[in-house]
């Protein structure tokens, strides 16, 4: 991987504007809740394997502890999550150039995955401040009209130390 990620990504006639790396932790913080639904497959799968492996099974009704595996597998995938979350975040790069806004992440398998912003889905950035010092820029018009929810992580720029210079670049960069 070159040292500059966002220069392999540019189209020859293309500036780059700003670019930046979120922060794992930002990431992090987002998968938190799962580990509440881990807690509660694994206890729940765990549980069931226990009360199971007690019962007098016979035949081929001895196979009923081993059903609550897939639970407990399950589980362990919420435990998981905002760990995977924080490697997503080392493997991403926002980008801004002249011609487009773009946030490229790099898959283990080296394959590049690329998330344009089209100019129908986009409204003016918005800026928000975290409790973390950090910096969220929502892109899209979807993300901004329901502010009850929290955006999806390919609705803008998450977990940047300054906000306020992404918004910048994406102004000039839609507004030439």
């Amino acid at each position: 991987m070159p040292t500059d990620p966002p220069a392999c990504f540019l189209h020859p006639d293309e500036t780059l504007l700003w670019s930046g790396q979120p922060r794992p932790s930002a990431f992090i913080l987002r998968g938190l809740p799962n580990i509440v639904y881990g807690v509660t497959w694994s206890v729940l799968g765990a549980y069931w394997y226990h009360g199971a492996r007690l019962a007098p099974w016979e035949g081929w009704w001895q196979i009923v502890p081993y059903l609550s595996f897939p639970f407990i597998l399950a589980g362990f995938s919420f435990w998981l999550y905002p760990i995977r979350l924080g490697m997503q975040a080392r493997r991403t790069w926002y980008v801004v150039t002249n011609q487009r806004i773009f946030i490229a992440e790099r898959n283990a398998h080296a394959e590049t995955q690329l998330r344009t912003f089209t100019a129908e889905e986009m409204a003016a950035p918005q800026v928000v401040k975290r409790i973390d010092h950090l910096y969220d820029v929502i892109l899209t018009r979807r993300a901004q009209d329901t502010p009850h929810l929290k955006p999806r992580l390919d609705s803008g720029f998450f977990g940047l130390t300054d906000g306020e210079a992404a918004a910048g670049a994406v102004n000039e960069s839609t507004n030439p």
